[in-house]
This record gives structure tokens, C-alpha cells and sequence, in this order.
């Protein structure tokens, strides 16, 4: 009998899901998830010289300026994607020197050979003294 109710439970919040969501249409849902998906973007607008006044070789001065403009514009933003490129560049270098040094120090220090702490100070452990004290524990229990 509880198995009866249980599937008529499940069957009735299926319908009121299902007609809740035909009654509210299909297109709502996609609304949402596109508003909630899209990055905005600013658009960088330039100024575009104004060419309905001049003549033939005053607009093409104004056009070459342009030009110009954003040529120069093009080799700023390459100069400093080259900066951002070499800083990702060393610091993913650091990020692999130290995980070798956290490497190096994890496996002395779990087999008992000598390391380097924070100090410079060279470390020393003897595993026998640790494998001597959990079997001294497991042998209280």
C-alpha cells in the first residue's frame, strides 16, 4: 500500500511540474538562461573622423590618420598581451618550482632521509622511531 501512494505521489508532482511548465511556455525558460549566460561587452568606440565637409584629399588625410591611429592602437594591445603572456609565463614557472620543492621536501620527509626546512636548517627524522611508536599504540588498543 505505501509502495501505491509513493508512485501516485511521484506521478501527481510530475503532472503539476509538467503543467506548470506549459502553462508558463517553453520560451520564458530559454529567456532566463540566455540573460544569465551572456558576458556583457563594452565596445570601445573610436572616433571616427568626420569626412561630409572636406574634400577628396582632406578625407583621405583624415582616413590615413585614422589609420594610423589604430595601427598604433593594435601594436599597444599586442605589446602588452606580450607582457601579460611573459608574467603568466614566469609565475607558472614559480608554480612548477615550487611544487618540485614541495615534492622533494614530501618525499624525505615520508622516508625519513634528510631535508632543508624554512630555516636552511638541515632536518633529520628517523622512521624506525615513528614505526616503534604507532606499533607501542597499536598494541594499547
Amino acid at each position: 500500500m505505501n509502495r501505491y501512494k509513493g508512485f501516485l505521489a511521484a506521478g501527481t508532482f510530475v503532472g503539476l511540474v509538467i503543467i506548470t511548465l506549459l502553462a508558463l511556455g517553453f520560451g520564458s525558460l530559454k529567456a532566463v538562461a540566455d540573460s544569465g549566460t551572456a558576458v556583457p561587452q563594452e565596445e570601445i568606440q573610436l572616433p571616427v573622423p568626420q569626412t561630409t565637409n572636406l574634400t577628396n584629399d582632406e578625407a583621405m588625410q583624415a582616413w590615413q590618420q585614422y589609420s594610423a591611429e589604430l595601427e598604433e592602437t593594435v601594436r599597444t594591445m599586442q605589446d602588452r598581451e606580450n607582457t601579460y603572456q611573459s608574467q603568466i609565463d614566469m609565475a607558472n614557472q614559480t608554480i612548477l618550482q615550487l611544487q618540485d620543492q614541495l615534492n622533494i621536501v614530501n618525499s624525505g620527509a615520508s622516508s625519513g632521509e634528510a631535508y632543508t626546512d624554512d630555516d636552511g636548517n638541515e632536518v633529520r627524522e628517523e622512521h624506525e622511531e615513528h614505526e616503534e611508536y604507532e606499533q607501542h599504540e597499536d598494541s594499547d588498543d
